[in-house]
């Protein structure tokens, strides 16, 4: 028969490793989300949100947007980007757009046998570099003496210049270019600049 004592002092453990277990978990596995805007000529056009999640030597970034836009005809964008990052390397990377409900980009990178497999529309190569930073960790951390960013888009790296104090330009393949504003640390503002049109992305 159990004393009323210890039937409270089993109790007092059993609470107590609950405790320590959320304790554990909230400092292993960190989430933090962040919201943006995207405008063009003033308007807000749709929204993106970036989130982050750090579990032990693990990085999970995503990140979704849709817009919602007219030229000569009504244009929905719908994107999800995906990244798993361990001990500061690029293990895995995707991107999804569909436009108007149609399936246009699926994009991936994994790292298989000390190399990375990227494939773009049934056509895949090979990367030997090691990737520790990509574009969507320029919504984490100012790229402070960096070179290059990898695109997970473009399934390459591409130059990365900074113009002016905590102002980065990134000139894509197709000629157009972004620019990436930083204040205390934070992506606050990007600047997309096509050819055809100029999209403003704000934090929300």
């Amino acid at each position: 028969m159990i004393t009323p004592i210890v039937d409270h002092a089993k109790k007092i453990v059993i609470l107590y490793s609950l405790l320590l277990f959320c304790f554990s978990a909230s400092i292993y596995a960190q989430e933090k989300t962040i919201k943006y805007n995207i405008l063009r000529n003033g308007s807000i056009i749709g929204q993106m949100q970036f989130s982050q999640k750090n579990d032990g030597e693990d990085l999970y970034l995503r990140m979704t947007s849709r817009v919602k836009t007219q030229f000569i005809m009504n244009i929905n964008v719908d994107t999800e980007e995906n990244a798993h990052f361990k001990n500061g390397k690029l293990i895995s990377s995707r991107v999804i757009r569909h436009v108007n409900g149609k399936q246009k980009a699926y994009n991936q990178t994994r790292f298989i046998n000390n190399a990375y497999q990227t494939q773009s529309d049934k056509k895949t190569s090979q990367i030997k570099e090691v990737i520790n930073y990509n574009l969507m960790l320029l919504y984490t951390s100012e790229p402070t003496n960096l070179s290059q960013v990898y695109s997970d888009n473009y399934l390459q790296f591409l130059e990365i210049k900074q113009i002016k104090p905590h102002l980065y330009r990134i000139t894509l393949p197709d000629g157009n270019y972004n620019e990436y504003y930083f204040d205390k640390g934070i992506c606050r503002e990007v600047m997309v600049y096509h050819s055809l049109y100029t999209i403003k992305i704000q934090l929300a």
